[in-house]
């Protein structure tokens, strides 16, 4: 990415988190987690979610629908047997759009529409599903999309690192990649700050395998951050179980 692009989004984002504010709070404020998935790869299933099943768990997966099928930069993505194991399992489906689309190079309205069309496709395979929550892809983020998108979903979840606390902008949501090639250390740290802070921590990553991309971790690396979370007597929620603990102000 360009140094100018780089300044765009920076700008992009931080405009968008001061303004068009969601504001919420819950009482009381314990300490919540969240394990997110952003485009779906089948090993954030296979694997993660696997993981996450053993311990009685579940997690959020934000899906383009576009991609299904496919095979991109973090592996092969799920297809519509993944969907309906996914939603059997109790693992929340969310939106990512239709087409994986950056909302810093689209209209306000495409974006509307792509994010329509994600749901009517996933209503047509799983017999009426309801996405209710959103990522930013590639976490890019204005303040129209804001604006629009968090008038339409529960929440809308950034790639802005940081703990969730009173009051939390549902219509920024901040989250903390998973990542191998970041120190687990760090993570772990964050893990025991959210319980000190009583605020909600979003995680996310991509794929979950062996060899992951850039954007994913390895296995190992992915149970080390979960058994953290737990140990931290937290509660672990999806998203859409987490955002019904709040209320508007």
């Amino acid at each position: 990415m360009s140094l100018a692009s780089r300044i765009e989004r920076f700008v992009h984002r931080g405009v968008a988190q001061r303004f068009s504010r969601k504001l919420a709070t819950r009482l009381p404020p314990l300490p919540m987690i969240s394990f997110s998935f952003d485009d779906f790869p089948r090993s954030a299933l296979t694997v993660a979610g696997s993981m996450l099943s053993e311990e009685g768990l579940l997690g959020t997966y934000y899906a383009a629908m576009g991609l299904m099928g496919q095979r991109t930069s973090v592996g092969e993505i799920y297809d519509a047997g993944d969907l309906r194991t996914l939603v059997e399992n109790g693992h929340e489906l969310a939106c990512h759009t239709f087409d994986h689309l950056s909302c810093r190079r689209v209209r306000g309205s495409e974006v509307q529409q792509s994010c329509a069309r994600n749901r009517r496709a996933v209503a047509d395979i799983l017999g009426g599903y309801q996405m209710r929550n959103f990522s930013f892809p590639y976490g890019d983020i204005t303040r129209t999309a804001k604006s629009s998108l968090a008038s339409s979903f529960e929440s809308c979840r950034t790639v802005q690192c940081g703990i969730n606390r009173n009051p939390v902008d549902l219509g920024f949501l901040l989250a903390n990649p998973v990542y191998s090639h970041l120190p687990a250390s760090e993570l772990q740290r964050r893990i025991e700050e959210n319980v000190n802070q009583a605020g909600w921590l979003i995680l996310y990553t991509h794929d979950v395998s062996p060899q992951p991309s850039v954007y994913g971790c390895t296995p190992a690396y992915f149970r080390d951050i979960l058994r953290a979370a737990i140990a931290s007597g937290a509660s672990i929620l999806t998203v859409a179980e987490a955002v019904s603990r709040f209320r508007l102000l």
